[in-house]
């Protein structure tokens, strides 16, 4: 099958889809609000989020359930775009939905370690959506070996069940971690069925998102993990496009930060570390904001192909995110001209 023949609808689907996304406007009216309640008054009377919220008083709406219905949107809008392709293009697609549910799993995880209620994690949207994990058993899990034991016979398991050695300390961050790397081999296997060109524009795009991401875990596994190379080096996702294994290996042996710092001024990417008083706090953003430019040059310039339907389930999750975090705001108090450090998007940008 032809591109044009492959992506004519389902990028058309897509753009009507994104038509409906909040501009900018939304998001400084959002920011205008005084409660939680407000917000989600105003999201159903003047967004398209206002199909979620239809049957819902915005009086009864608190954070979390909010969280969940612009996430169930979120979840709805991909199941319609995957519906468009078939085979290893609906497979790839579908396999996107593992990067949500492990964002998900590890809030879960935390909270098993910290001793923490699981009953409120049980609406979570994306639970179960690729893995199938044996929801029972997790929800149950006492322990991080417990969730562990749950993905067992899942698309998880052969990476997950070597952390059961007797030999490894119980440890949250491995299993983070371990989630992490195996979303991305999963990934690749998964694009590498798909056509040459296809796989050529997902190598560029996902190579400029796993550099950024090498970079913070290099930076935050030296400052406060204090890890040796060695493991440094084994968590690190092999897809860049920029930062070759070469190169990652330097970063992963500095002997210092300042070496580090020295190294990833080289790279491009050394806006990630333009100030250290707010590195720590504000790389999570910087990372997410240049990703999302990024992946609309690349969108551009790659038309009639899949990296129109990737590029979708990141602008997606980059809204959410950040209608999350203006909720936060609200919460908070946080005054509306601060809230440029906490978004994703731009807020002057036309659209």
């Amino acid at each position: 099958m032809g591109n044009l023949a492959r992506f004519a609808a389902v990028n058309t689907k897509i753009m009507s889809i994104e038509s409906q996304f909040l501009t900018s406007k939304d998001y400084k009216n959002l920011l205008e609000q005084k409660t939680v309640v407000d917000a989600a008054r105003y999201l159903k009377n003047n967004t398209a989020y206002g199909e979620v919220l239809a049957n819902i008083d915005p009086g009864q709406v608190h954070r979390g359930y909010l969280e969940s219905l612009v996430k169930h949107r979120m979840l709805d809008n991909i199941d319609k775009i995957s519906h468009y392709f078939t085979g290893d293009y609906r497979k790839f697609i579908n396999t996107l939905f593992a990067k949500y549910e492990i964002g998900e799993l590890k809030a879960i995880a935390r909270a098993v370690y910290n001793g923490s209620d699981l009953k409120p994690f049980r609406n979570s949207v994306f639970i179960g959506k690729y893995s199938k994990v044996d929801e029972e058993k997790l929800f149950s899990a006492k322990y991080i070996r417990d969730v562990i034991a749950a993905f067992e016979g899942t698309v998880f398991w052969k990476y997950l069940e070597p952390l059961l050695n007797n030999n490894i300390k119980e440890n949250l961050f491995r299993f983070e971690m371990v989630l992490d790397a195996s979303y991305y081999e999963i990934l690749q296997k998964q694009w590498e069925k798909l056509d040459k060109q296809d796989v050529k524009v997902l190598e560029r795009a996902q190579g400029i998102i796993a550099d950024l991401l090498n970079l913070q875990w290099i930076y935050r596994g030296i400052k406060f993990f204090k890890l040796s190379p060695e493991e440094l080096l084994n968590y690190t996702i092999h897809l860049g496009s920029r930062l070759d294994s070469g190169f990652i290996k330097q970063l992963c042996y500095s002997k210092s930060l300042e070496e580090f710092f020295e190294l990833a001024a080289q790279t491009g990417y050394s806006f990630l570390f333009k100030n250290d008083e707010t590195t720590d706090i504000f790389m999570g953003r910087r990372i997410e904001r240049h990703m999302f430019y990024e992946l609309r040059s690349v969108e551009r310039n790659n038309p009639m192909t899949i990296i129109t339907a990737f590029a979708y389930t990141i602008y997606t999750e980059i809204e959410v995110r950040d209608l999350i975090s203006i909720i936060e705001i609200i919460r908070y108090g946080i005054p509306a001209a601060e809230a440029q450090k906490y978004l994703i998007r731009n807020l002057n940008e036309g659209a």
